[in-house]
This record gives structure tokens, C-alpha cells and sequence, in this order.
């Protein structure tokens, strides 16, 4: 009886001695297996989380473009153009059979719609440049379109007068040559970017917007938008319906007046349509507090083609130089009369570029902002919707 006992016994120890490497074997398999479906889960998870910070990076970039905002890049001039003195301007070909010499000179000018009375007298400076040049002059108007601008890269627009925040572009890819900007005894004839906040914000500085509501007037204002935009992305990294929100005023008058009412926090505003409003009473210094101003935009410069013939290219430069465009003022200011002055592209037109920088030229054809509570439009009364439009 205790023999088979023990015998049982001992059958059950080799049993369990058999037994015990093909549990433990499979418990190894198990852990193994389980820790293969972490590493698999942790994968999948990260992958996913990859995508969709992949996918949210796919949306801010396009919410950016829509809004023409673009990483900034030092732009350059196209590789068709020399610029060995490093004025960033084309240089003037030195073969004579690159120049041109037309017989009629065309002047392709801005017209500001606005303005009762354009701010240069155009038909007294075509007068002046037929007698210096000895040559017919035309004018016509610039709309900095696509077409305008191939017409300026293909030599049938000879002289050109633009907003100087659109020069770039045309500097870079068509060879243009800004050599005057409008002004006065002062200085060139301009504007600042104020950015503004109502009396009783408690934002002080730029980085202060992030989660708010910026207010712009419309996407063809420099002042009034391009420049705000450009400014925050460059000194803050703050992005437009990222890191901020923005509606859109449709009036620097309307701007202004909300700002002071409290119906809007933050805008960006043309100082001097601010300084006016103020001098005027129409709103008190109590009622906001600008936390950022700009340097001077230049409103307007001219110049000519970079394969001018450089005899004729040296006569227009003196007769714009010598142009007293008399009884023209800045109605706005009520300052004394513009003239052209002087301009030096790579240091007066340092903060115009950066704008230009962090946009891409086609955004006035994808961007289609909301009215947000419009009243009745009073586009009128921005001084900054003075830009034609970007060329594609």
C-alpha cells in the first residue's frame, strides 16, 4: 500500500518536474507575446500621434497660405539679373545691344481712386519728361497686375510709379530700379503700423496677442494688415488662426472708432488716420494705448527699368529729382508740398522688404475674408488701401 503510494508520489514529481519547462516555457512565450502587442500598440500610437500632428502642421500651413503668410525668406533677385556692387538692385548691362532706346517712353503710374486730386501732378511730370528726354512720354495707369508686370520685365513699361510695399516684387523679378520716394522737407511721404489695444486691455506687447482676436481692416492694406502679420510672424512667431484669431473691419475709420468703443481689442491701424481721428476729437488718447509703431512705409516711389539706356536713365533721374509738382500736398496731414527724394533701395526700403518677405505676391487672389458686423463700408477713409494688386 505505501509502495504505491510513494509510487504516485513520485510519478506526480516527474510529471510536475516534466511539466514545469513547458509551463515556464510558455509563460515565456506569453510575456514575450504581451510585450510585443506594447511595443506594437506603443507604435501605432505614436504613429498616430505623428499623423495627426502631421495633420494639424498640413492645416496650419494651409490656414497660412490662404492668409498669403509664408515663412520668412530673404527674397533675391532672379538669376537673369547681375547685382555685383550689392545695392540688391539689377545692374545695368554692359552690353550695349541689351540697352534700350524707345521712342516713346511709357510711365506707368498708381492712381489713388480715393483721392479728389492725385497727390503728383502726372501730366506736369510727362511734360517734363518729354522736354528732358527729347522724346514722347505716355502715361498709363499701373495696376501692378500680371500683365503689368511682364509688361515691365519685357521693356514696353519704361518708368514706373508704385506703392513702395509693392517694390520688391517688382525689383526681384522684373528688374525695376526704385530711385525716388515721394516726401517732403520732413521726409519720405509714409505711413507707420500702429498695433493698438482698447483702454482696458491688460495685453502690453506683441507676444501679449496669442489667444486673441486681432482686428485688420482689409487684406489689401499695408498698414491695415500685410505689415501687421508680417510683424507678428517675424518678432513673435505668432500665426493668423493658429496662435491668434482675425476679423476683418473694413475701414481704418471703423477700426479706430471700435478700438476707442471696446468693441475691439486689438487692431491695426494707419497711424496717421489714428493721428488724424485724434487731432480731430473724433476719439480720445484715453481710449487706447498702441503697444507697437513701425518705422515709415514710403506711400510711393518711382523709377525705371534696369536696361534703360544709362544716358536716359540719368536725365529722368534729374528730372524727378528737379520735379517741384506744385500744390500738391498730403491733404491728410496738411503738410507742405511732395516732391521726389532721393532713395537708396537697400537702406530706405529695409522694412518694406521684410514685409514682402514673409508673403507670397499671389495672396490677394486666394484670400476672401468674412465681413464681420459690417456696417455700411467705409474703405474710403483708409489711407493704406492705396496697393495694387500683387502679380501672381
Amino acid at each position: 500500500m505505501h509502495q504505491a503510494s510513494d509510487a504516485a508520489k513520485s510519478y506526480d514529481r516527474g510529471q510536475a518536474e516534466r511539466s514545469s519547462p513547458l509551463m515556464l516555457s510558455l509563460l515565456r512565450g506569453g510575456l514575450y507575446a504581451a510585450l510585443v502587442g506594447v511595443l506594437i500598440l506603443t507604435a501605432l500610437g505614436r504613429r498616430s500621434i505623428l499623423q495627426d500632428r502631421a495633420a494639424v502642421r498640413a492645416t496650419e500651413e494651409r490656414l497660412l497660405a490662404w492668409h498669403g503668410l509664408t515663412a520668412a525668406v530673404h527674397k533675391t533677385l532672379a538669376t537673369q539679373y547681375a547685382d555685383q556692387n550689392g545695392d540688391l538692385l539689377a545692374d545695368t548691362p554692359t552690353d550695349s545691344s541689351q540697352l534700350i532706346t524707345p521712342d516713346t517712353i511709357v510711365l506707368a503710374h498708381y492712381i489713388d481712386r480715393d483721392a479728389e486730386t492725385q497727390i503728383v501732378d502726372w501730366e506736369n511730370l510727362r511734360c517734363a519728361l518729354a522736354t528732358a528726354l527729347d522724346r514722347e512720354v505716355r502715361l498709363q495707369e499701373y495696376r501692378n497686375s500680371a500683365d503689368d508686370v511682364a509688361a515691365v520685365k519685357a521693356g514696353t513699361i519704361h518708368l514706373v510709379a508704385l506703392h513702395a510695399a509693392d517694390t520688391p516684387y517688382l525689383v526681384n523679378n522684373a528688374g525695376f530700379i526704385p530711385v525716388a520716394v515721394l516726401g517732403n522737407e520732413a521726409g519720405s511721404h509714409g505711413n507707420r503700423l500702429d498695433i493698438a489695444v482698447s483702454a482696458d486691455s491688460k495685453l502690453h506687447s506683441l507676444a501679449d496677442l496669442r489667444g486673441h482676436t486681432l482686428t485688420c481692416t482689409s487684406p489689401d492694406s499695408i498698414t491695415g494688415y500685410r505689415a501687421a502679420l508680417a510683424i507678428l510672424s517675424q518678432e513673435t512667431g505668432l500665426r493668423p488662426h493658429v496662435d491668434y484669431s482675425l476679423n476683418f473691419s473694413h475701414g481704418q475709420k471703423r477700426s479706430i472708432l471700435g478700438l476707442a468703443s471696446g468693441e475691439f481689442e486689438i487692431t491695426a491701424l494707419s497711424d496717421d488716420k489714428l493721428q488724424s481721428m485724434l487731432r480731430k476729437g473724433d476719439v480720445e488718447p484715453a481710449q487706447l494705448h498702441i503697444v507697437y509703431q513701425s518705422e515709415v512705409i514710403p506711400r510711393l516711389t518711382i523709377g525705371h527699368v534696369y536696361n534703360l539706356a544709362p544716358e536716359l536713365a540719368s536725365r529722368f533721374v534729374k528730372t524727378v529729382l528737379d520735379f517741384e509738382n506744385a500744390g500738391r500736398t498730403n491733404e491728410e496731414a496738411q503738410e507742405s508740398p511732395m516732391r521726389f527724394l532721393a532713395a537708396e533701395y537697400a537702406h530706405d526700403f529695409d522694412f518694406v522688404r521684410r514685409i514682402d518677405d514673409s508673403f507670397d505676391p499671389r495672396f490677394n487672389k486666394i484670400l476672401k475674408p468674412e465681413v464681420v458686423d459690417a456696417p455700411p463700408s467705409d474703405a474710403s477713409d483708409d489711407p493704406t488701401l492705396d496697393s495694387a494688386q500683387p502679380a501672381p
